[in-house]
């Protein structure tokens, strides 16, 4: 999948935006989903430490556990 740069930076501000909604969360949230945001916390913070060797599949898979989380979020 080739990803223009536009698309890549849509995609980052996606992940970041979400990132930061989902860490308010994730503060509230029970034991199970903080562990789950243990394990994914550290690959958002690599991906946007290095952004320019970041894949448009690494980010758009980011995103979408990044939304699953908040679904998972919003039931709690």
């Amino acid at each position: 999948m080739n990803q223009t740069p536009q698309d890549m930076k849509s995609l980052q501000q996606d992940v970041r935006a979400l990132r930061d909604e989902v860490r308010v969360k994730v503060h509230l949230a029970g034991m199970d989903i903080k562990d789950e945001w243990k394990k994914l916390e550290p690959q958002l913070d690599r991906a946007a430490s290095s952004a320019a060797i970041v894949t448009g599949e690494m980010l758009a898979d980011l995103k979408k556990r990044l939304t699953e989380l908040r679904q998972r979020l919003q039931t709690h």
